[in-house]
């Protein structure tokens, strides 16, 4: 006869419900929920000819067959007993209500192909006792998996009202061609009082004497499996509306890698969402999912994805890294136009982090470079397998960063920030020699066809001195007067009435060159611009630039000058022009179809560096470039 106990509190210890193992994951508890249970199941595969496979699925379960529901329901009523803060009880009466209902909302996360919770579950030292009893302990047989903390568990409690997840798992001892069923639950609400006996926050459960269920007839039908694996129930599921969307896109964004190779798939809601290599890529363009995604501000999780998936996929330039001490890495590097240059650090085909900030490198300037993507792994190698057993050290509990501090002893630790330096230097090392400008002073550019926002300013744009910041330019309306944009900053309008002349800039001077990009896309197509070049004039001087291209077609074209090679899209402000007139930093001039076009141009500061050359054809009645075009 299987019951729900409460450990005895004989210290008389007070507990709460912010339970640190909980708490880590409660900020987001769709998104932890899915990656932790997912990357349990991963580490678990028993066979790399099929994928491991993981499904979340909501159960509605009547309380009449959820055995224990009695118990917990009075439980939590001694719980509400003793005064509590205004938080604890509120979540408290939740609880309560949810134990008293003809239904509870359960969510079930099935595992196939993977070996189970192995036993035996009365062994402390086994798979089993470590995830259903233990804290902060971990028990895996591979050195190099992706959980490192043993906390991961905890994600499941996250998503349940009841702070209660029960196990049911079928394993196979080894040696027998038979398969063991094993069926346990935990639940923490307070500590509290039963009548004389004072008991702790944290109860179980299964046999009388803690002990796990081994016998499948006795548990509920919604609780059998006979299929070796594992089944986790979050009793008293915290069901959003749109929970099966942010557990897909926490599935989406971070196990891509897995999923593209095949070796996790997912499904959500009884198979309404399936995850696999197959629909990937329709997953990560659902416009409702993106909706879902932008509401939680994890909308940049998708383009992410999509990025590094490009850059799995397409033909890249492949290094193979050694760090002696250390272990072997692949590094791919995708060059092209439009990439963040960013390095992304994946870890057993799970997505880890962007950066080395705690090793004290951040990764987040490449100058002298082309736009870039990298993704950085160890090796399937043995020596990979030992740089993913570093890296796995360092790795917090949140899975979202290396730090150092996580190793304790610090000779092991000064060692492991000697290694990840020489990796660093390594990476940056093959980097340069992908993605590197070969000429400073002479470049050949793609013809380019980034756009111009439209004239207009938005006061939400502006920063808190009154100055608008180009970084949150907002596309609107064209002026249709003799208006300027205050401040001068990219995207204002020509100055002078529509249709009229602008005025003859060249020989003026503005206060800075180097400005936040404000081409952004969505904005009207640029003349495409062949050969062009820019070479620096007899003078040698950082101000002057020589700009050579040939037009594809007859017309007026606004060019813009950027620089390339820094951490941000940054445009160089032309203050003088031997060709065209200029007006906020550019020059506007009409040109003729295939007839070579070179212009002596002076920048208002220094620079040195390569730089882009983007275009906008200007077409109107009687030629004058019209604010609604810049």
């Amino acid at each position: 006869m299987s019951e729900m106990r409460f450990l005895l509190n004989q210290a008389n210890k007070v507990e709460g419900l912010q339970y640190a193992g909980f708490e880590t994951f409660k900020g987001s508890p769709y998104t932890s929920c899915a990656r932790e249970t997912g990357q349990n199941s991963r580490d678990a595969s028993v066979s790399s000819d099929e994928p491991v496979r993981v499904s979340f699925n909501k159960l509605s379960i009547p309380t009449s067959a959820i055995p224990f529901l009695e118990t917990l329901n009075g439980a939590i009523a001694l719980c509400l007993n003793d005064p509590q803060d205004e938080k604890t009880r509120a979540h408290l009466e939740r609880a309560h209500k949810h134990t008293r209902s003809s239904h509870v909302d359960i969510l079930e996360i099935s595992d196939t192909n993977t070996t189970g919770l192995t036993g035996p579950t009365d062994d402390s030292h086994s798979v089993f006792a470590a995830l259903v009893k233990g804290d902060g302990v971990t028990v895996k047989t591979d050195t190099a998996s992706s959980g490192s903390f043993g906390i991961g568990k905890n994600a499941a409690f996250a998503v349940s009202e009841l702070q209660t997840v029960i196990y049911a798992t079928c394993w196979q001892p080894p040696g027998s061609e038979d398969l063991k069923f094993a069926a346990q639950g935990r639940v923490r609400l307070i500590s509290h009082n039963d009548g004389p006996s004072k008991l702790s926050a944290e109860g179980y459960w299964g046999n009388p004497n803690f002990t796990a269920i081994e016998d499948v007839s006795t548990v509920p039908l919604w609780m059998r499996r006979a299929e070796r694996g594992t089944s986790i129930f979050a009793v008293g599921f915290r069901s959003d509306s749109d929970w099966k969307l942010r557990i897909s896109l926490s599935l989406a964004a971070n196990f891509f890698a897995a999923i593209e190779r095949s070796d996790i798939e997912f499904s959500v809601d009884n198979e309404s969402i399936t995850i696999d290599q197959t629909s990937l890529d329709r997953i990560l363009s659902d416009p409702e999912l993106y909706a879902s995604a932008v509401a939680a501000d994890q909308g940049d999780l998708i383009l992410r994805a999509k990025t590094l998936l490009e850059c799995l996929r397409a033909p890249t330039e492949t290094h193979q890294i050694q760090v002696d001490g250390l272990g072997d890495f692949i590094l791919r590097v995708l060059v092209k136009t439009d990439l963040p240059r960013e390095v992304h650090i994946i870890r057993n085909g799970i997505y880890i982090t962007d950066n080395l900030a705690r090793f004290g490198h951040p990764m987040k300037k490449f100058p002298g470079t082309k736009e870039f993507i990298a993704v950085l792994e160890p090796a399937t190698s043995p020596a990979g397998r030992a740089a993913s057993s570093l890296l796995k050290r360092i790795e917090n509990p949140a899975h979202d960063a290396l730090e150092p501090e996580r190793i304790v002893d610090p000779v092991e630790q000064e060692l492991a920030k000697k290694h990840i330096k020489k990796l660093h230097d390594k990476i940056r090392d093959a980097i340069r020699k992908t993605a590197k400008v070969a000429d400073v002073s002479s470049s050949q550019l793609d013809e380019l066809s980034h756009l111009f926002a439209h004239s207009g300013t938005d006061p939400s744009n502006k920063d808190e001195g009154g100055e608008v910041d180009p970084e949150r330019f907002k596309q609107s309306e064209a002026s249709t007067g003799n208006k300027r944009s205050p401040g001068g900053h990219l995207g204002e309008g020509i100055g002078s009435q529509r249709g009229g002349p602008a005025p003859d800039g060249a020989g003026s001077t503005r206060t800075s060159s180097v400005k936040k990009s404000g081409i952004r896309a969505g904005s009207k197509a640029g003349m495409p611009l062949k050969n062009v070049r820019s070479t620096q004039p007899a003078s040698k001087s950082p101000l002057e630039r020589t700009i050579h291209f040939t037009p594809v077609s007859t017309g007026r074209v606004v060019l813009a000058v950027r620089a390339t090679g820094l951490s941000d899209d940054t445009e160089l402000a032309v203050d003088q022009t031997s060709s065209g007139i200029l007006f906020n930093g550019r020059i506007s001039l009409d040109v003729i179809e295939a007839k070579r076009v070179s212009i002596d141009v002076r920048f208002s500061d220094p620079f040195v560096g390569p730089i882009d050359i983007f275009s906008l054809t200007m077409p109107s009645e009687n030629g004058t470039p019209s604010n609604e075009n810049i």
